[in-house]
């Protein structure tokens, strides 16, 4: 059984010990936040036995195994470093780092703990995207060539502060373009290889909407996001032979699959179900194995996605 902690009670934390609450061999038995009183309150809705006003004292409790981070961006580069110190296997949330630097430090310190880390980057765990992904490498597409992606919505800075907030890392490509940046490279299985950007700043700082136009090592891909201006959230990839449509590329459950002439050929439906099922019961296997890091989301995913969002937002 592996034990959880969780660091940040927000609404994220609490989709994610729900889905642990369904995962075998797993359970969240802790949950830390700097307001003791916000701890306590999450802990008795969710069920969960331990609270703590703070981080460290519930890092030095020797039944936790692993802790799941979810607070804002700004934060995880200290609550990783911190858990990696007392010993726990790390699930943090996207965006793991706000600098490659960043990023290189704490895998770095990972791999010489022999602890399992991994960006929570749940949308490549999805039923939808390994069929998506299968379809491509069998060339049921042909060689793609282009690849786009939408992905926004309007926030508001009394309910969405982070976002609006350069010092708590906000900004729409930490916050939604990361899940293109990370989903292309996995559907061809090809890297990143160039970026033309065009990153429009909100008066607060932070890049509000932004378009990337991203080479690959054998097509093109154009991807859009904002939290100031609505946006399909939907994905395509086109082939010589075909392409394939993408509701919501970071959640959801449905891909088709069209041939030349517009005709659907095929079409995935999955169940609707919590998406951190997924990426929970990898890092389980994982940490059963004693592997340090995930195929389906490895280190260098991070590593590269930290270099490219550094490009765009010098």
């Amino acid at each position: 059984m592996i034990k959880f902690g969780i660091i940040g009670a927000g609404n994220i934390a609490r989709k994610f010990s729900q889905a642990v609450s369904l995962t075998e061999g797993a359970e969240v038995t802790a949950v830390a936040s700097k307001d003791r009183a916000r701890a306590k309150k999450w802990a008795e809705e969710e069920s969960v036995p331990h609270y703590y006003g703070n981080y460290d004292t519930m890092l030095q409790d020797g039944q936790i195994d692993a802790v799941y981070i979810a607070t804002t961006n700004n934060f995880h580069l200290e609550n990783m470093l911190a858990c990696l110190h007392a010993g726990k296997h790390v699930l943090c949330e996207k965006p793991l780092a706000m600098t490659s630097a960043d990023a290189q430090e704490v895998i770095k310190l990972a791999r010489e703990k022999q602890l399992f880390l991994m960006e929570a980057m749940w949308s490549r765990f999805l039923p939808k995207s390994q069929t998506v992904r299968n379809w491509v490498l069998e060339g049921r597409i042909g060689n793609v060539r282009l690849m786009q992606a939408t992905i926004g919505w309007v926030g508001d800075e009394m309910h969405h502060h982070r976002l609006f907030a350069p010092e708590l890392g906000g900004g729409s490509l930490y916050d939604l373009g990361i899940y293109p940046l990370e989903l292309f490279p996995y559907y061809t299985n090809q890297k990143i290889t160039g970026v033309q950007k065009l990153v429009h700043k909100h008066p607060k700082g932070v890049d509000d909407y932004v378009s990337l136009n991203l080479t690959l090592e054998h097509c093109y891909a154009n991807m859009q996001c904002s939290f100031t201006t609505k946006l399909p959230e939907d994905a395509f990839l086109y082939g010589d032979r075909g392409y394939i449509r993408i509701p919501k590329i970071h959640f959801g459950t449905d891909a088709f699959l069209y041939d030349l002439d517009d005709q659907l050929v095929e079409s995935f439906h999955g169940p609707e179900e919590n998406g951190f099922l997924y990426e929970i019961e990898e890092m389980l296997r994982c940490i059963k194995a004693g592997r340090w890091e995930s195929d389906i989301c490895p280190h260098s995913m991070t590593l590269e996605a930290c270099d490219l969002l550094e490009q765009c937002l010098k």
